[in-house]
């Protein structure tokens, strides 16, 4: 358990498919070639091939925006992507697409209708304004048809406690890495746990203060780094990220860079990667100012540990783990309680200089569930403090591809029954306007569950998908929506790509949402009240 105290700013497969460059395509078994450069160590390598590049496939204009397109080769992909997060044979769907049965369990007395099969839950919803995610597909065809040139493809995904859980971005992680290659587990705050990424990398420390906005107002001073979060370690401190399984081809890298603040007041940095003897480094200069540092080490699974030495304190912010192979690297940069408008918060050139540097190609942005709650604060200013974080983002990555990611159903008990938050409707519409007139998608989550009193059903169901709270989702839930929304960020790309007579055709469980709610006499309607967490 990390010993951290905590000070919060309460304001308001792996295989070498690479080496033979073929891709199985559809159930017609077509195969594309790609070439690569040989992999950093042959037995680790651990890249799988995307779709092929270039032209438009002969049935592209054939594909239904509503729907998603799936091949068997994208099906596969999807199904081991849930495993690696739920189990072997425990997903949702299995490698053909087939929601999989609940098991039959025991009802309560007095409990009918039985519970709806949670697997079955959750809607395809397309990403809006989908034009927007042009630079993201222009940059896997890159890495598909020159990774000497195009050697990553990296994704932020910013938020609040849903993104921070790490469980619909791992799913992510894994999905688009089984496709398009495995470029190591990303960027790793060190000042707020990674929350799937647990069961992967042990994070260890002692003598360290961690510091994060969770509200509204201006906090002391804005210095949290890349992902809104600073760990500041004193002389005696340090903190320690170890692999738990040094035999997972998955988690073995090469790459690791460390993300820290020089100050005034900074100290020194003793850092040990591997077993190799340790580097100081400097945390002191004139002015505050974001420094990098980079460790490259033979391929495997090395620890590594952050202390710090002499006089002052040191402000780190986080450690990226890659590989130099070709691939996909996914940031999960969520802080629990956090609101958008908190990215106004951070120091600009602390956060912005490594956000160019990591050059996301496509960067998510998941808020609004917290803001619902800020009865007090008039819609026109939601709006225009959202504009600004939006502006901001621009102006640090004018060409990259944006998504808004809009709050699920969070409804609140009222009598005997569920009832819609008004405000959460307003921030969904305020989202929905905003997203095209700063070059971004949308994508409503509030619709892929199934509108007004789907959370009722979610924690209903079997398996259950809500969670207790009806604010968040279970691990199952999570991967549930990273697969809707990897479905809709791939949607137009395997559009372009999957042939006509080499897609699938997949019918999800047809049971209308919010039946089941409403035979239980639970009712999910608009309305006021209480809007307290």
């Amino acid at each position: 358990m990390p010993a951290f105290s905590v000070v919060c700013y309460t304001l308001g497969m792996t295989s070498l498919r690479r080496l033979a460059g073929l891709t199985l395509l559809g159930v017609a078994g077509v195969i594309f070639a790609r070439s690569s450069p040989a992999p950093e160590a042959p037995a680790l390598a651990s890249v799988a091939p995307g779709l092929r590049e270039g032209a438009l496939s002969d049935g592209a204009e054939l594909a239904d925006p509503r729907q998603p397109v799936y091949s068997s080769a994208i099906l596969r992909w999807r199904s081991h992507a849930q495993e690696r997060i739920l189990g072997r044979d425990q997903g949702t769907e299995d490698a053909f697409g087939h929601v999989i049965p609940a098991r039959r369990v025991a009802l309560d007395e007095g409990q009918v209708p039985a519970p709806i099969n949670g697997n079955g839950l959750g809607q395809f919803v397309p990403v809006e304004n989908e034009a927007a995610l042009a630079q993201f597909h222009a940059a896997l065809d890159a890495l598909v048809a020159h990774p000497d040139q195009k050697n990553k493809v990296r994704i932020a995904a910013y938020g609040a406690s849903h993104t921070q859980a790490d469980v619909y971005a791992s799913y992510l992680r894994y999905y688009l890495q089984e496709r398009f290659g495995n470029g190591g587990p990303g960027f790793f705050p060190l000042g707020m746990e990674r929350g799937w990424s647990k069961h992967h990398f042990a994070i260890k420390s002692r003598g360290v203060d961690v510091e994060y906005v969770t509200s509204k107002g201006p906090p002391p001073h804005g210095r949290f780094g890349l992902s809104g979060s600073a760990a500041v370690t004193g002389p005696n401190g340090w903190i320690r990220i170890t692999p738990r399984d040094g035999s997972d081809p998955e988690l073995a890298a090469s790459q690791y860079g460390l993300y820290y603040a020089a100050e005034p007041a900074g100290g020194e940095l003793s850092v040990s990667v591997g077993v190799g003897a340790p580097q100081l480094l400097s945390a002191r200069s004139e002015t505050v100012e974001p420094r990098f540092q980079l460790f490259e080490r033979q391929l495997g699974w090395h620890s590594v540990e952050v202390r710090g030495t002499g006089e002052g304190s040191t402000r780190l912010f986080g450690l990226s783990i890659e590989r130099k192979q070709p691939g996909i690297v996914l940031d999960t940069l969520g802080i629990r309680g956090t609101r958008a408008a908190t990215m106004l918060f951070w120091d600009r050139a602390l956060w912005e200089e490594p956000l160019r540097q990591r050059a996301p190609d496509l960067v998510l942005l998941a808020y609004g569930t917290n803001e619902t709650t800020d009865r007090s604060q008039p819609i026109e200013e939601y709006q225009a403090s959202l504009e600004r974080v939006l502006d901001k983002v621009r102006q640090a990555l004018p060409g990259a591809s944006c998504v808004l990611v809009g709050p699920g159903d969070f409804p609140k008990a009222q009598g005997n029954g569920w009832v819609t938050r008004p405000r959460l409707l307003e921030i969904i519409a305020v989202q929905r306007q905003l997203a095209p007139r700063f070059g971004c998608g949308f994508w409503d989550a509030y619709s892929f569950m199934g509108g007004a009193g789907s959370m009722v059903e979610w924690v209903r169901a079997h398996p259950r998908l809500g969670a207790m709270d009806h604010i968040h989702l279970t691990t199952r839930g999570y991967v549930r929506m990273g697969m809707a929304l990897g479905d809709a960020l791939l949607r137009a790309y395997d559009a372009r790509h999957v042939p006509a007579y080499a897609r699938v055709a997949v019918q999800r469980e047809s049971e209308r949402l919010g039946s089941a709610v409403r035979d239980s006499g639970v009712r999910a309607v608009a309305g006021s009240g209480s809007d307290s967490l």
